[in-house]
Order: C-alpha cells, then structure tokens, then sequence
C-alpha cells in the first residue's frame, strides 16, 4: 500500500513571494532570478545542472535510452530530483527489509531488475504541451500523460501556508504551481485546489518556466518520491 512520506532536504520558498512579483519571461531557482530561456536542450539543462540535482535522473535516462524522449518538441518535462529517487530507493529498501533484513534497493538494483518500469512511468511526468503561466489558472487544466493511459493536473494557485512563502503583511499571497497525477480521469468541471488523496498525487513544482531549445521544463520539489509513490 502507498503512504505518505516526505524525505530529503526541502527548499525553503519564502522567495515564492518574489516570485510572484517577477516577469513572466524569468523563474527562480535557488532565490536567484534567471532568463527562462537557456541555449541548451531539456536532457543537457539538467545533466549541466551547477547544483548536481539531477545526476542520478540522467544516469536512469541514460540507460533506459530515454534521451530523445525528453527532449521531444514541444512538451513540458516536470523533472523529478536525484531526492525524488532517493525517496523512492529507501521506501524500496524498507519494503525489501520486511523479507530480508539485510537487503537495500539500489540504484544498482533499479537499473538491473526495473529499468523497464522507469521507462513506462517516466511518461507520467511528461504533458504534451508547451506550457507557461499564461496558459495556467487556479483550478487547474487536465493534460494526458506521455504514457497515454494517465492523466494530470497542472494548476498556479494561490497559498496562505507561512511555509510556502506567505506572509499576512503582503495583500497578494504568492502563487504556487502544482502537477497532480489523478487517479482517474475528470469528466466535467473540477478545481485543483479542492483535490484530495483520492483525486491523485499532488506535488509541488519548486521550479518552472525554464525554456529549453526542445520544449519547457518544470522541477517538481524535493520531497516528491518517483513514481508519485505516497
């Protein structure tokens, strides 16, 4: 059964709150402003990354041969960090202890044994549409998946969590991106805001607008587990 967990380091977004005042055409990322526009394509942004948050996603790229897919045209890649995959690893590695007290669940083992089910869930963070926040709202756009048998919400809501960048002297609250995988597909009106477990996997993008010559990447947040595991 899936449970809740939250592992690794979680950024602090108080900078959210700037966030929300910044130009459409730049993101943040680390509390510093950037062009949203980078001169490289979406796999060799994140295998160049100064803060080294994504070795461990492009060695599983690498060898499930899932370059190409990444960086097909147009579409926006809601990248999970190497704490995403850690996450992931150590749930595994409980799980496997249950049996065998001695056992841990690798990145060794994923490779070897499951690199297949990477390739197919990989997809999930995939939306065939270049997205920015122009084309984003409050109570969210459902998307299909790149695996063609899920479906997501990406949704810009406004927050009052003091953990998430709020502050009660400011008027405007500061506006935060999600990506939730449903459980289901939605016939008919929702609002992302409203959603529950039993909707699907809601996750914090810690980071989105990037433009990268192959389409638009988002950074889903720390203590996110691949897979949208909970």
């Amino acid at each position: 059964m899936k449970r809740n967990t939250v592992y690794g380091l979680l950024f602090f977004v108080a900078t959210m709150t700037i966030f929300s005042a910044c130009k459409k055409n730049d993101y943040l990322i680390g509390g510093s402003l950037n062009k949203a526009k980078v001169n490289m394509t979406t796999y060799d942004y994140l295998k160049n990354d100064p803060q080294h948050l994504f070795d461990t996603l492009i060695m599983l790229v690498d060898a499930a041969g899932l370059k190409d897919s990444i960086n097909q045209p147009g579409i926006t890649f809601f990248a999970p960090t190497d704490y995403s995959i850690d996450n992931y690893l150590y749930e595994k590695t409980v799980q496997e202890q249950n049996v065998n007290i001695f056992a841990k669940y690798t990145i060794d083992t994923l490779i070897k044994y499951d690199i297949d089910s990477f390739k197919y869930y990989i997809g999930e963070y995939i939306v065939h549409t270049p997205l920015n926040f122009n084309n984003l709202k409050a109570t969210g756009t459902q998307f299909e998946t790149g695996n063609d048998t899920t479906y997501s919400v990406v949704s810009y809501e406004p927050t009052h969590d003091p953990y998430l960048g709020f502050y009660s002297a400011v008027n405007t609250p500061p506006n935060i991106v999600y990506y939730t995988l449903l459980s289901h597909r939605i016939i008919g009106a929702f609002d992302a805001q409203q959603f529950t477990k039993s909707d699907g996997v809601k996750t914090r993008v810690q980071t989105f607008g990037i433009l990268t010559t192959t389409g638009t990447l988002g950074v889903l947040g720390n203590e996110h587990m691949l897979y949208f595991e909970y």
